[in-house]
């Protein structure tokens, strides 16, 4: 019997369902690969074309100016911005100063977050020491308090909403509102705020509190012309009216808010968020889990309980993907990711660089397609000479890594010239009928890639579902492998994918050839 598996990109990965019940295209298990237009292809790796920054970076935030391409990182303690001059990398330090001498931060892992008013670009540590900084887009400019803030005044987080900027979970002086949401007079353009005033009746600053329910402010994000504001468990909409109480608030969800700052990103028009028990997209008025059912469990069993405040969520437009990065149990920096194409609706499995936090923007195509900046050698490399990137140069995710880097997603096929270790893998099998053996003697796949290099195909048995499966493995050549046999019984079968030495193979479909030998 021969059966063609196609469309091999159309589910992605299901971890939360019995593996014999899934669709015969559908997959059980992979990492470091996406499904995409229907096929399945390697992931692809990052590069540093900032070099080497100047602290360990805690948060990214790419800022315009013109023509200039700004990308501010932030520290615990410091804040510095690159630039790009004369085609190289440039770090200059904007940590704010008196007297010409750096005062620190005292910035904890996700407590920074960033807002951008009118062009003015806005960093919050997130403390209740600091207040927040804004920067002049002049890199020999330091940082300063934003202007008219109010004195001994701090917030968990800042964003902007219209022309205000909204504070939310206010401490002030040495007293927290957890449930306080408080927002600025309107500014003007390419402006900050003139007031924050509340008892001002001349202005339009004003404040109040979300207190219903035991759960604090965590964050906030505008969705289309609302400001969301999340809580610990559930989820409000902040709306402008103007008139006598500017905004209003009404409650959207009351089971899931946020489980940290940075833990929501917008895509089209809906909010991806990382709740304390699920992902969840929603449009300001219904949510719908995207992991129910598909890999939710696997992903709470597996987030470090001690570290899970470290956990956030970004996204990658180029690729339609929202990612949500979490430390694995044992690590306490986010190495793992769980990625949602928010097009296809699939889920993959990534390795991820030990990162604090990402974000997408413009990077300067000068720095971007440097030679110095391309690990990948000669003949695996698939860029034309002179040619575009892998990914367009205003839509580059750049992840701020604990070991001191500075990484742009996709901008390489490797990760400094070290492939990353991609397969997928199916189990369980049954063709129909979970009684009868088969005998597996063939696969052959429909795969692309550097002509000579190498793709693992493994085969396994099992007599029931959830055992382990003992394998049979042959190498296949890409360009010159014509069939992979096998002999392999059992009821249960499990076909694994696994990359050898390609920089970019694709799999797009496999052919199975078996037959039933009975059923003991």
């Amino acid at each position: 019997m021969l059966i063609q598996v196609d469309n091999l990109g159309q589910f992605g990965v299901t971890q939360d369902v019995q593996d014999q019940e899934l669709p015969v295209n559908a997959w059980t298990d992979c990492n470091n690969v996406r499904f995409l237009d229907g096929s399945i292809t390697q992931v692809l790796g990052y590069n540093e074309p900032f070099l080497a920054p100047s602290i360990v970076p805690y948060h990214v935030l790419p800022v315009n100016s013109g023509a200039n391409r700004y990308w501010m990182y932030a520290g615990l303690n410091k804040v510095y911005v690159c630039t790009v001059t004369a085609g190289a990398p440039v770090h200059t330090n904007i940590t704010r100063q008196t007297a010409s001498v750096d005062v620190n931060y005292a910035a904890t892992p996700n407590s920074w977050t960033s807002t951008v008013l009118g062009g003015v670009p806005i960093l919050n540590p997130g403390n209740t020491v600091d207040p927040p900084q804004m920067w002049n887009l002049s890199p020999a400019s330091k940082l300063t308090a934003l202007t008219n803030w109010p004195a001994n005044t701090y917030c968990k987080s800042l964003r902007a909403y219209k022309n205000f900027l909204v504070a939310l979970n206010v401490t002030k002086g040495a007293v927290n509102y957890p449930y306080m949401v408080k927002w600025s007079h309107p500014a003007d353009p390419g402006a900050v705020p003139i007031s924050w005033n509340e008892a001002d009746a001349t202005k339009d600053a004003g404040e109040f509190d979300l207190a219903e329910g035991y759960d604090a402010i965590i964050d906030g994000l505008p969705l289309r012309d609302s400001l969301m504001i999340y809580k610990e468990a559930s989820v409000w909409r902040l709306d402008f009216t103007g008139g006598q109480y500017i905004h209003r608030a009404s409650k959207v969800m009351g089971m899931s808010g946020a489980m940290n700052r940075n833990c929501i990103t917008e895509i089209d028009g809906f909010h991806i968020v990382l709740t304390t028990n699920d992902i969840v997209v929603h449009d300001g008025v219904q949510a719908t889990s995207i992991l129910d059912k598909v890999v939710r469990r696997k992903l709470f069993r597996s987030i470090d309980g001690v570290n899970q405040y470290k956990a956030f969520v970004f996204k990658n437009p180029f690729y339609n993907e929202a990612f949500i990065c979490y430390p694995s149990v044992g690590s306490s920096v986010c190495n793992k990711a769980i990625v949602y194409n928010y097009v296809d609706k699939t889920v993959s499995l990534r390795d991820m660089p030990s990162i604090n936090h990402a974000n997408y923007g413009a990077v300067d195509s000068a720095v971007a397609l440097t030679w110095d900046a391309d690990p990948d050698p000669w003949g695996a490399d698939e860029l034309p000479w002179d040619g575009g990137d892998y990914v367009p140069s205003i839509s580059r995710v750049i992840m701020a890594s604990d070991s001191t880097k500075l990484y742009m997603m996709d901008g390489a096929l490797s990760i400094s010239g070290v492939l990353p270790a991609s397969f997928v893998e199916r189990k369980s099998f049954t063709f129909g009928d979970s009684e009868i053996i088969k005998l597996v003697k063939e696969i052959n796949p429909k795969i692309t890639g550097q002509k000579g290099t190498t793709i693992k195909i493994k085969v396994g048995s099992q007599d029931h579902p959830g055992e382990t499966p003992v394998f049979q493995e042959v190498v296949h050549t890409i360009g010159s492998t014509v069939r992979n046999m096998f002999l392999v019984s059992g009821r249960y079968i499990t076909i694994r994918f696994e990359n050898i030495n390609s920089y970019s193979w694709k799999l797009s479909s496999f052919n199975i050839e078996y037959e039933n030998i009975g059923r003991w």
